[in-house]
């Protein structure tokens, strides 16, 4: 076969499978800038246009992973009519009336989860705060251990966590823990290898590999989630060394995450056997843990990914912050915003609402902070007040409104955690909660500085400027692929 037709077959064949790659973009990708590029990439490099749009373009609800996920969850809504009958028949009483409280109808309105009262949900600051109390109930678990993390490190506290999780399976206690494929690539192969020579069950969500082939970087597992038996623990928090301050490890991280009681226990199990479902196919319709009630807060879990044909965190963030009377009060580390988010935020000001938005000072990720530089001017003509929180980085990510509603979990603001990741997040109505994360909120406030409007009046004629700025906006381009 001659050089001339050998490039003319390959011609041919990589703008047949180009083909067939412009066509789903154009079908499903949703916004249109994303589709334009996706399209130019496809059309003029064929196959590295094509395989990139493969690898990073294909949203979960349109990809095999998602389709299945998908599945799984449809299949598992008898269980979660259960949950809600059980819940019912269990005395959990709400304390808050959707009659009196519109912010309470918006998530009714965009999940299948139910409201569930009965609950208490404790702040826990920091891993020196969280990781002491998560072991301990593991320790003291007898029945049930389930983990679901992004991250799990940690030459210090990951092998505490080790530890405990081998020393509860050998007491005879059901240990289950889902790492995420790519968040837990290489600092976990080594507690790995302790917990599978013990027996402990781990199983990755969506890994790399060549064969089968499974290369989407995509559609990772965001979710933080530890269940003890009675006992739940989620937000934000990964395992690793470097969320424990006291210990001044390099590059510190400053989080939040919650220790939880009551009925939402029943569901945050839930969670974690969709995603246990999924991964091994293996059918578990147990209700073996009855939760008490334990205190008045009323919570909901928003799950993200499974079951969902769209958006539900943003939907339902936009939602709540048109329902705000007085105060937004929002800390997430990486802030790219959608054009709704954006238009909600401008809204809420516009409607004489108070709307703080709390950002770390330093990134641990410098395009996404380019790419958020470029948004941000905008933003504050709109009259939204935005601050940076010194350091050490902050993962934080809590919305507060008025004085009683928390949204807490994993989700960030930007277009990987709203369209891409499988997160986990839940709605608390709670005036307790709230006037303690709102000091939290307020004590941080004060030590941060205020970003004003004038420090994005550039001069055009200052060369350095004008390159930072294109270098701020050619992060915000590709801002939907980051």
């Amino acid at each position: 076969m001659s050089v001339q037709l050998l490039a003319f077959i390959m011609f041919v064949l990589g703008y047949a499978i180009a083909a067939v790659a412009l066509v789903h973009c154009l079908l499903r990708t949703k916004y249109p800038q994303a589709a334009l590029g996706w399209a130019a990439a496809i059309i003029l490099l064929p196959y590295l246009g094509t395989f990139s749009y493969y690898l990073f373009g294909m949203n979960r609800v349109d990809s095999r992973a998602g389709k299945l996920m998908f599945a799984v969850a449809k299949h598992r809504r008898t269980q979660l009519e259960k949950i809600k009958e059980k819940v019912n028949t269990s005395g959990f009483a709400y304390t808050f009336n959707e009659l009196e409280h519109d912010i309470v109808k918006v998530g009714s309105k965009k999940t299948p989860m139910p409201r569930q009262g009965g609950n208490e949900i404790i702040p826990l600051y920091n891993g020196d705060h969280a990781y002491p109390l998560m072991l301990d109930a593991i320790r003291m678990a007898k029945k049930e251990v389930y983990l679901c993390t992004y991250i799990f490190m940690g030459e210090k506290y990951g092998k505490f966590f080790v530890d405990a999780l081998i020393d509860a399976h050998n007491r005879g206690v059901d240990v289950r823990i889902i790492v995420d494929g790519i968040g837990c690539m290489k600092a976990f192969q080594k507690h790995e290898k302790r917990l599978c020579a013990h027996g402990v069950a781990i199983k990755k969500f969506i890994p790399l590999r060549l064969f089968p082939p499974q290369v989407s970087v995509n559609l990772r597992n965001h979710r933080k989630l530890l269940l003890c038996d009675t006992i739940a623990f989620t937000g934000g928090m990964n395992i690793s060394d470097k969320n424990v301050l006291a210990e001044k490890y390099k590059n510190p991280v400053q989080d939040l995450h919650f220790k939880c009681h009551g009925s939402i226990v029943l569901t945050l199990r839930e969670a974690f056997l969709l995603d246990w479902v999924f991964l091994t196919g293996e059918t578990d319709n147990s209700l073996s843990i009855t939760p008490e009630c334990c205190g008045s807060m009323d919570a909901r879990l928003i799950m993200d990914g499974p079951g969902s044909a769209d958006e539900p965190i943003q939907n339902l963030i936009c939602g709540v912050i048109s329902a705000a009377k007085e105060r937004v009060t929002i800390f997430t580390p990486y802030f790219l915003p959608t054009r709704e988010l954006v238009i909600s935020l401008g809204s809420a000001v516009a409607r004489g609402i108070e709307v703080r938005i709390v950002l770390p000072e330093v990134l641990d990720h410098p395009f996404v902070a380019c790419a958020a530089e470029h948004m941000l001017p905008p933003i504050l003509c709109s009259g939204v007040q935005v601050y940076r929180q010194p350091p050490p980085f902050a993962h934080t990510k809590i919305i507060l409104i008025d004085d009683m509603y928390t949204f807490l979990g994993s989700t960030n603001l930007d277009p990987r955690s709203l369209s891409l990741n499988f997160e986990l997040n839940m709605e608390v109505f709670s005036h307790e909660l709230n006037r303690e994360l709102s000091a939290y909120a307020d004590e941080i406030i004060r030590k941060s500085k205020l970003v004003l409007p004038e420090d994005y009046q550039f001069d055009d004629s200052d060369l350095k400027m004008l390159l930072k700025r294109l270098k701020n906006a050619m992060a915000w381009v590709i801002s939907p692929y980051l």
